[in-house]
């Protein structure tokens, strides 16, 4: 029986595994898990895992073994794997292999009466075939994701803007001429980051000089702080916080988009680093007890944020990370499929 709970429930062995290597097993331990657990009902997510991380190390045939397996699940893992088979074909340059493979998902997904996981894949396709230059093949996928979200709740609202965004920069590619709806939506994710960045000005003496820093003489530019929750306890924070959901969103990827927005606006505005605080529900925790602070509040993100940076620099990523790097978002994929995909930025 596991003791770690996760939003409400018993963690499985897979969260388990994650928690125990602070969430950044190796490829081979990734490996080694899935070997220990045949049949275990995580297997696909371990192997999807698994095959993202041998991919950033530049070996894509052993990721594209790894991701057929977890396709042979079905399911959303399942796709999840087919998307990296597609992906990993055209790293081996075997276009036509990738062709027929994009077709037979999205044969699949056509058939389904949707939902949001489904609409995840379609935006994710429109990375991989972006990336690999197919972009009248990425068109048709972004247009195919936008006439199925169909809806009004916040969380479709947000895909529909992401992939209006994208659908905007690949007609640029193409030389096909914006619609209305591509330029409402550019327009108002630029006075979104406008509102941003007057905001970010707004609070400088909040994040400017956080002491203990190796930071640029009074009058140079200044270093932003962006603290963001890990993945695997988003949902707990959302539950203990439910007042954070307005500000957060109601699913990792919305959130990531906000601390993506976050840390560009700090770069456009000036800042000569940006530090991305990756923060574990757990030792915040233990912060503001320690430092007798209401974790409730969001004076103490700020103070937990600027303490972490003088105590763990070495934990603290400076945004950008490489675009061939991973994600910082731990989605497992390269950043510049990921949170750092031209069509996002």
């Amino acid at each position: 029986m596991n003791d770690s709970v996760v939003s409400g429930r018993e963690a499985t062995p897979y969260e388990d595994f994650l928690a125990a290597a602070n969430y950044e097993p190796s490829a081979g331990e990734r490996e080694q898990w899935v070997a220990r657990h045949s049949g275990d009902p995580e297997e696909p997510r371990a192997l999807v895992d698994a095959g993202w991380a041998i991919a950033h190390r530049g070996q894509p045939k052993e990721a594209l073994d790894l991701f057929r397996r977890a396709a042979e699940f079905g399911g959303e893992f399942g796709r999840d794997g087919q998307v990296g088979v597609v992906d990993q074909l055209h790293a081996l340059e075997r276009g036509g292999e990738a062709e027929a493979a994009q077709q037979v998902l999205r044969a699949e997904l056509d058939s389904q009466p949707g939902g949001h996981t489904d609409l995840r894949i379609y935006h994710d396709m429109v990375d991989v075939q972006s990336e690999a230059g197919q972009y009248e093949s990425a068109l048709e996928w972004c247009q195919a994701g936008l006439d199925r979200a169909t809806g009004t709740d916040d969380a479709l609202q947000t895909y529909r803007r992401g992939m209006l965004l994208k659908r905007g920069s690949l007609r640029d590619e193409l030389e096909i001429k914006r619609d209305d709806e591509d330029l409402a939506a550019e327009a108002e994710a630029d006075a979104s980051l406008a509102a941003l960045n007057e905001l970010i000005r707004s609070k400088l003496g909040d994040f400017s000089r956080p002491q203990g820093l190796d930071l640029p003489d009074p009058g140079e530019a200044f270093d932003g702080i962006v603290l963001r929750w890990v993945r695997e306890d988003f949902s707990e924070v959302r539950s203990r916080w439910p007042e954070s959901t307005a500000h957060y969103g109601d699913d990792y990827g919305v959130y990531a988009a906000r601390i993506q927005r976050e840390a560009r606006g700090y770069d456009e505005a000036g800042a000569a680093r940006v530090h991305l605080v990756s923060c574990n529900l757990v030792d915040y925790e233990a912060y503001a007890v320690r430092e007798g602070l209401d974790p409730a509040a969001q004076s103490t993100r700020q103070n937990y944020g600027e303490w972490y940076i003088r105590a763990c620099p070495a934990q603290v990523l400076l945004w950008p990370p490489a675009r061939n790097g991973p994600c910082w978002c731990d989605s497992g994929r390269k950043y510049k499929k990921c949170c750092g995909a031209p069509s996002l930025n």
